[in-house]
C-alpha cells in the first residue's frame, strides 16, 4: 500500500504546521491547569479556511488537520467542524466551534460545550442542530483535558432544526474525527516521553537505554500509527465499517497508553507540572464517546455480519467472512 501523502497534501499539513508551530508552547499560568483553550488559534485555523478542508477538498484532507491540531497541548476544535459538519451539511456552514452530545445526553457534562456555538444532538434517528447560548452553559470541572460544560436547564429539542435520518452519518463521522484526534495526541505523547527517557539518567544509563523500556513504547508507538493509519482510511473510504474500526481500536489501547507513558515519566508524568496529560487525558475523554469501545465494537459486528452476528449463518461461517 501507498501511505505518502501527494504534493497537495503534503503542502496541506506543512501549511498547518506552520501555523501550529507558533502555539506549540502554553502560557506559564496555563500550565497548571487540565486544559487550555487557545482561541486566537481557533480563530486562525478558521480565517485561513482549515476547518472547510472537509468541504472544500475532501474528507480525508480534513482528517490530516484533524490529527495535526491534535498534537499540540493546547485544545482547537476541528473534528466536529471539519468533518462531522462538513459530511451532514456539505453545502452549509455551521458556526464553531461545534459540541457533539451523545442520544439522552443533554444532562451530563459535554465535551467543548463551554466553548461550543453550535451543538449537534442525537435525537432517536435524528441529529438536532443546536444553537448554543454561553449564557445557558455552566463550565464543570475535570482532569480530563478538554473544557467540559453542562446546559443550566435543558434546551428544548423541539423547536430546533433537525436533520431527520442523519443519525448514522453523525456516529459515523464522530468516530472518525476522534480516531484522528486520537492519533494525533497519541504521536505527540509518545514522542514526549520518548524524548524524556533520553535525557534521564537511572544507574548511570539513559531510561531509554534499557531494551523493556524501548519494548513497550514501540508498542505505544505502534499504536499511535495504528489509529492514524485507521483515521485516514476511514476518512478516505467513507466507509462505516472502517470508522467503527479506528474507534473500536482506539479506544481499546487507552490503558495501555496511558499506563506506560506515565511510568516511563517517572514522578513528573503524575503531576500537572509536566505537560503529558494535555495529551494523555484527552485519551481517556475520547474513550468513552460515540458508546465507547463497547458499542464501537458492536457496530463493527452489525455492519460485517448484520445484527445476528456471525454464528447465525453456520459454524464456518465467521472464518469464511473474515
Amino acid at each position: 500500500m501507498d501511505f505518502a501523502l501527494t504534493d497537495e497534501q503534503a503542502a496541506l499539513v506543512e501549511a498547518v504546521q506552520a501555523i501550529l508551530r507558533d502555539h506549540t508552547e502554553l502560557p506559564q499560568s496555563a500550565r497548571q491547569g487540565f486544559h487550555y483553550y487557545d482561541a486566537r488559534l481557533q480563530a486562525l485555523l478558521e480565517e485561513n479556511g482549515f476547518l472547510d478542508a472537509g468541504r472544500e477538498i475532501g474528507p480525508l484532507e480534513a482528517a490530516l488537520v484533524t490529527v495535526e491540531a491534535a498534537k499540540i497541548p493546547a485544545v482547537v476544535e476541528v473534528g466536529a467542524s471539519a468533518l462531522v459538519a462538513c459530511r451532514l451539511l456539505p453545502e452549509e456552514r455551521l458556526a464553531g466551534p461545534i459540541a457533539l452530545i451523545g442520544e439522552g445526553r443533554l444532562d451530563k457534562a459535554q465535551r467543548n460545550l463551554p466553548i461550543a456555538k453550535t451543538a449537534l444532538v442525537e435525537s432517536g434517528d435524528d441529529v438536532v442542530i443546536l444553537p448554543v447560548d454561553p449564557d445557558t452553559v455552566e463550565s464543570v470541572e475535570t482532569i480530563l483535558a478538554y473544557p467540559y460544560g453542562r446546559f443550566r436547564r435543558l434546551p428544548d429539542l423541539a423547536s430546533a432544526r433537525r436533520l431527520p435520518g442523519a443519525r448514522s452519518t453523525l456516529r459515523q463521522w464522530w468516530r472518525v474525527a476522534l480516531a484522528a484526534e486520537f492519533a494525533g495526541a497519541a504521536q505527540s505523547a509518545v514522542a514526549f516521553t520518548v524524548d524524556y527517557v533520553r535525557q534521564r539518567h537511572v544507574f548511570g544509563r539513559p531510561v531509554g537505554s534499557f531494551q523493556a523500556v524501548q519494548h513497550r513504547l514501540v508498542q505505544c508507538h505502534m499504536i499511535a500509527m495504528g489509529v492514524h493509519f485507521l483515521a485516514l482510511r476511514a476518512a478516505w473510504s467513507g466507509e462505516p465499517l472502517h470508522a467503527n474500526l479506528a474507534a473500536c481500536y482506539a479506544q481499546q489501547h487507552v490503558r495501555k497508553l496511558l499506563v506506560d507513558l506515565h511510568q516511563f515519566n517517572g514522578a513528573m508524568g503524575v503531576t500537572n507540572e509536566h505537560l503529558l496529560h494535555f495529551w494523555t487525558y484527552r485519551l481517556r475523554a475520547l474513550q468513552s464517546e460515540v458508546g465507547g469501545l463497547h458499542e464501537a465494537a458492536l457496530d463493527v459486528a452489525r455492519v460485517r455480519w448484520g445484527s445476528d452476528g456471525p454464528r447465525a449463518a453456520g459454524p464456518g461461517a465467521e472464518r469464511a467472512a473474515l
